[in-house]
């Protein structure tokens, strides 16, 4: 998996690689201007005879954008630099970079207006942005504000240096206005915003380039230092963590999930999640559901037991399965509730009751969060690992938010909320969050806008669900879940469109995206073993 920065983790990178291992920033400048022009390069073929134009701000940034010019006419190029202010305002290395160009009898452009550089961006095929880096913490304003404008209205291929200008580095968050990129060269890490949206849409190809940052330091993590790891899931680390399937093994061995689900109008949540979790690979299914939506429930999972549970008067769980319920979750390697069942005080009674004795790993989902809403004291009580599935209006409800604030921080607020009640966290959504109690926080780059519709969350419960009670530790079970569910996605709207998508069809798209993942795996690394869950929210 690659690592994600934070402004501040990547602060402190540049300082110890600079201090403690004595490579000089002026050396990482030109690593990183290198970087730039070999990925354009790679993108667009010979650059002998472009006409690139390189915009530059009066920080490193715009440092890098002096190197990149410089490697240009290296190149046989002919570049056109500006600054966006005066070669007096520069200090460091880029002042530095600055005057090698003026030494090489290169005049970089300073300018002071609109006026100045709009002729500069007519009939210009590519525009290489490098006015501001991971130290934006405001709305770019005056002249750095019309050039984004500029540059996004220009019709040229841009080329980000690092970020897209605008682009707020932690959180994905853009500010009005940001650079619109087709291709952005990151230097040493991704950063988190690259990976988040709306900053994720305004990126484009992302390419991360070594410049000699040192990453590790004497065995320790990189961004120890600086607060929690945060990492981008990817399809080997899914397939490392995923059960093995043991050649010999029966049903028993490969566990059995109860899924607690449905109400009247609601039984299709019931169906998704029971479908879903037939397809995770786990032994058994057992459906748990209101006596009144059996027949329906039943004839579309033949593959799952079902259990007829007490119903209120309006076809919602009653407290009166509490006990049954229990003795089914005894049996069973993992749990989960939620989808479908309503907000019934009567069934809220009985999901409180239900996670105040169960002893298995359990999801909580859909009306399950709702349910919690005012009661969140109640969760690090709770013995039974636990995991949690909000969207982000869910969330948003628990934690007495706006939607926009959630979206707004998606990893800080996840993190928090994780170790405050000690869960695993799964904050659905472009792009979804798993966090972690200990702070580790994991970034799902699978999906699409086909799964924003009805009941795709319920699928990604009984998933998740049915790799819980194959022996998944919580946080792994979450993990694969959520990549294998957004690949499903990525797989089907291939050719359902993402338009045309729906729940029912991300099911039968759910055994590709296992292909996919295991495709390099051998019969041996199946059959070693996996341990069980052991602790809450491992």
């Amino acid at each position: 998996m690659q690592r994600l920065v934070t402004a501040a983790q990547m602060q402190e990178l540049d300082r110890r690689t600079i201090a403690d291992h004595k490579i000089p920033g002026l050396t990482l400048m030109e690593n990183a201007g290198r970087g730039v022009v070999e990925s354009m390069e790679k993108r667009l073929g010979s650059l002998a005879g472009s006409e690139p134009l390189v915009v530059c701000g009066k920080g490193n940034n715009g440092g890098d954008g002096f190197v990149v010019t410089r490697l240009l006419l290296a190149k046989d190029a002919k570049p056109d630099c500006i600054l966006l202010g005066k070669g007096a305002d520069l200090v460091g290395d880029a002042l530095i970079n600055y005057k090698r160009l003026a030494d090489a009898g290169f005049k970089v452009r300073e300018v002071s207006t609109r006026t100045d550089i709009g002729p500069l961006f007519q009939n210009r095929k590519v525009v290489v942005d490098a006015i501001f880096g991971t130290g934006l913490t405001r709305a770019p304003a005056g002249l750095a504000a019309e050039t984004i404008k500029l540059i996004n209205s220009s019709g040229s291929y841009v080329v980000a240096v690092d970020l897209p200008s605008g682009l707020a580095s932690d959180t994905g968050v853009t500010y009005e206005p940001c650079v619109r990129a087709d291709l952005t060269v990151t230097m040493a890490l991704p950063k988190l915003g690259l990976w988040l949206y709306p900053g994720r849409a305004l990126a484009g190809s992302v390419e991360v380039v070594d410049i000699g940052i040192k990453t590790k330091d004497e065995g320790r993590s990189e961004t120890r230092d600086e607060g929690p790891d945060a990492f981008l899931l990817d399809a080997a680390h899914i397939r490392a963590i995923l059960p093995r399937r043991k050649p010999d093994g029966n049903k028993g061995t490969f566990g059995r999930a109860l899924i607690i689900a449905g109400s009247r109008g609601y039984s299709g949540a019931a169906i998704l999640a029971g479908r879903a979790a037939v397809h995770s690979g786990c032994g058994t299914v057992h459906l748990a559901v209101p006596e009144g939506v059996l027949d329906t429930i039943a004839a579309c999972v033949v593959e799952a037991v079902k259990t007829a549970l007490p119903q209120t008067d309006t076809r919602a769980l009653s407290p009166a399965a509490l006990e049954l319920l229990l003795e089914a979750s005894a049996g069973a390697q993992s749990a989960a509730i939620g989808p479908g069942i309503g907000t019934d005080r009567r069934t809220q009674k009985l999901e409180l009751g239900f996670l105040a004795e169960v002893g298995t790993p359990t999801v909580i989902d859909a009306d399950g969060v709702n349910n919690l809403i005012g009661r969140l004291a109640v969760l690090p009580r709770i013995k039974a690992p636990l995991v949690l599935t909000p969207h982000p209006g869910e969330f948003a409800r628990l934690t007495g938010l706006k939607p926009a604030d959630v979206n707004a921080d998606r990893v800080g607020l996840s993190r928090t909320f994780a170790a405050m009640h000690e869960v695993v966290l799964v904050l659905k959504g472009a792009s979804t969050v798993i966090a972690a109690p200990d702070g580790r926080a994991f970034v799902n780059p699978t999906g699409n806008s086909g799964l924003a519709s009805g009941g795709t969350g319920d699928v990604l419960t009984g998933l998740i669900t049915g790799l819980l009670a194959q022996g998944m530790f919580p946080l792994d079970a979450a993990c694969a879940g959520v990549f294998l569910h957004g690949l499903a996605g990525d797989i089907g709207v291939k050719s359902l469109t993402e338009y045309c998508f729906s729940a029912d069809d991300l099911l039968d798209f759910l055994p590709q995206a296992f292909a996919s993942v295991l495709e390099t795996r051998t019969g041996v690394e199946h059959s070693t073993p996996v341990p069980r869950p052991t602790a809450r929210g491992s």
